[in-house]
């Protein structure tokens, strides 16, 4: 009994002698604390002058557009079509060239784009078109990508939401007379350029809606035919990513 009790006397003692010579190694190794004037005199670290100096590594802000971009923009079309046959015996050949009068019907782009900054948004976008009268008919369609760009954003900010777009691609275009089966189509190039402004409208699921007219010149151009259309509607599209114009 007296060996246990000396033996608990001997622990408590050695971790007592453990405790006091970590505490003297902890307090040796830790710097003393800096006094005001001594703080105010150390230069900061190496490189943080450049970073607030350089545009690049500053941190981006969204003030007005921001994250995943999900868009529809249907609007009416005037168009107009021309064509072969697409068959290499008959490109080229008068006798097999078609030529519509202007043709009226719906345009509409669709499109999943991410916001990179307030003026600058890319992505991938499906367009549908249908135009007719009372003679010829025409398909067609484009897939590709499509880029807007906010270029007033700094220098007239009454107009920092209207931008200037562009959607390029791959389409393909046919042209039907009514009451034949004799088609002129082609498939190559798809290319649009446009202009549009966005109101906001309402904030949800952590974005906001915005909603605005839009203008836009399209054209399909192949081998065998060629189809041009100009519309005009109305774009609405929602914004996945929280701005600062959320908490004004």
């Amino acid at each position: 009994m007296l060996l246990q009790v000396r033996l608990m006397i001997a622990m408590a003692l050695f971790g007592s002698v453990v405790s006091l010579l970590s505490s003297a190694a902890l307090a040796h190794d830790t710097p003393p604390a800096m006094t005001a004037s001594e703080a105010a005199a150390t230069p900061p670290p190496a490189g943080t002058h450049a970073a607030e100096s350089d545009p690049t590594m500053r941190p981006i802000t969204h003030d007005r557009r921001a994250g995943l971009v999900l868009g529809v923009a249907p609007g009416i079309g005037f168009a107009g079509a021309s064509g072969y046959p697409n068959d290499v015996k008959f490109i080229g050949n008068p006798d097999y060239y078609s030529s519509s009068s202007m043709l009226v019907g719906i345009s509409t782009s669709y499109f999943l784009m991410g916001a990179m900054t307030d003026y600058f948004s890319f992505g991938p976008m499906v367009n549908v078109a249908t135009f007719g009268n009372d003679t010829w008919k025409s398909t067609g369609f484009g897939i590709g990508f499509r880029v807007e760009v906010f270029p007033l954003l700094v220098f007239a900010p009454t107009f920092a939401d209207t931008s200037v777009y562009s959607q390029l691609g791959f389409g393909s275009a046919t042209l039907r007379l009514k009451g034949t089966s004799t088609d002129t189509d082609g498939s190559r190039t798809f290319l649009g350029i446009g202009i549009h402004h966005e109101f906001r409208a309402f904030r949800r699921f952590g974005g906001h809606a915005t909603f605005g007219p839009f203008v836009e010149y399209n054209a399909i151009s192949a081998q065998a035919t060629e189809r041009h259309w100009l519309s005009i509607g109305l774009r609405v599209a929602w914004y996945g990513g929280a701005v600062t114009n959320d908490h004004p």
